[in-house]
C-alpha cells in the first residue's frame, strides 16, 4: 500500500502558481519607463553636443518647405448641392466617379468633352468628390434614390466654377439612361396636357349652348339635367389640372440644383504653417539621428 502511494506521488507532476505576482507586472512597467527616459536623456544630451549641425539641418528643412510652399499652386474648394429625380444615387456616383479618374489620370481631352469646356479649363481641375447626403440613413440592405447628393471640386481657377455648375449638371442630365427616361417622361405628361385641352375646348363649347342657347332648350345632356355650377367648377378643376401638368413639364429634369458653387476669393490651400511645422519636424528628425550618429 505504501509502495502505490509513493509510486503515484512520483508519477503526478506538482502543482503550479497559477497566480501573477503584481509586484512583478509593475517593475517591468516601471523598467520600460526608465529605459524610456534614458533614452529621451541620451538623445537631448547628443542635440545639446551637436546642436550647430543639427539647428543647420533644421534650419535647411524649413526653409525647403517654406520654398515648396511657394512654388505650390494655390488652390480653390467648393462644393454644389443637387437632388435627383427617382433615379438611384449609385448610377450618379458610378457617373462622376468615372469623371474623377478621368481628372486623376490627366484625360483633360476627355473631361473637357463630356463637360463642354476647354481643355485648357479641364487643366485647371484638381480634384472632385461625390458624396451622398442620407447614405447613413438608410438600411445595409436598401437603396437610396432620389436622394440629394454633393460634388466637391478643387479647381486652381476660382472664376471656373460658374462653368462647371452648368457643365457638371448637363453632363449628368444627357446621360443616355437618364436621357430616355427623361423623353419618356415628357411624352406621358404632352399627351396628358393635350388630352385636357381637348377636354377643356370641349367643356368650353358645352359652357357657351347652357349660357347662351340658340332655338329650343329642354335642359337635358344625355338625359342628365344641365348644371352650369358643376360645369364651371369641372372647367376649372380640369385648368389646374393643366396648368400643374405645364409646370411640371417644365421641370422635368432628372437632376436639379439645390445649391450651386460658392464662389471663392481666398484660396483653400497650400497653407503655410502645415508646410513649415511638417519641413520643421523632418528637419528636427534628421538631426536628431544625426546627432547621434556623430555621437556613436
Amino acid at each position: 500500500m505504501y509502495n502505490d502511494r509513493e509510486q503515484q506521488n512520483r508519477l503526478t507532476p506538482p502543482k503550479q502558481n497559477d497566480q501573477i505576482d503584481l509586484r512583478d507586472v509593475f517593475n517591468a512597467i516601471g523598467e520600460g519607463f526608465q529605459r524610456i527616459n534614458w533614452f529621451i536623456a541620451y538623445l537631448i544630451t547628443c542635440i545639446k553636443k551637436r546642436i550647430v549641425p543639427v539647428v543647420t539641418l533644421l534650419l535647411l528643412s524649413i526653409a525647403l518647405g517654406y520654398a515648396a510652399y511657394y512654388t505650390t499652386k494655390p488652390y480653390y474648394n467648393s462644393s454644389m448641392t443637387l437632388v435627383l429625380a427617382n433615379i438611384r444615387n449609385e448610377f450618379i456616383e458610378d457617373q462622376l466617379n468615372k469623371l474623377s479618374e478621368m481628372i486623376e489620370d490627366n484625360n483633360f481631352e476627355a473631361v473637357a468633352e463630356r463637360l463642354d469646356i476647354t481643355a485648357g479649363a479641364a487643366r485647371e481641375i484638381r480634384a472632385m468628390k461625390f458624396i451622398n447626403l442620407d447614405q447613413e440613413r438608410i438600411a445595409e440592405d436598401s437603396v437610396l434614390t432620389g436622394s440629394p447628393f454633393i460634388i466637391e471640386i478643387s479647381i486652381y481657377d476660382p472664376r471656373l466654377f460658374e462653368t462647371l455648375e452648368p457643365g457638371i449638371t448637363n453632363y449628368l442630365e444627357n446621360n443616355r439612361y437618364f436621357a430616355r427616361q427623361k423623353q419618356i417622361k415628357q411624352r406621358q405628361v404632352a399627351s396628358m396636357i393635350s388630352k385636357l385641352k381637348g377636354e377643356i375646348s370641349s367643356m368650353d363649347s358645352l359652357k357657351t349652348i347652357v349660357s347662351e342657347p340658340r332655338g329650343p332648350v329642354n335642359g337635358f345632356v344625355y338625359g342628365q339635367p344641365i348644371d352650369p355650377t358643376n360645369l364651371y367648377r369641372e372647367s376649372i378643376s380640369m385648368y389646374k389640372e393643366q396648368v400643374e401638368l405645364e409646370s411640371d413639364l417644365e421641370k422635368l429634369l432628372n437632376v436639379e440644383i439645390v445649391t450651386g458653387f460658392i464662389p471663392r476669393l481666398k484660396p483653400t490651400g497650400p497653407r503655410l504653417r502645415y508646410y513649415l511645422a511638417i519641413s520643421g519636424l523632418l528637419g528636427l528628425l534628421l538631426g536628431t539621428i544625426l546627432a547621434v550618429n556623430l555621437e556613436n
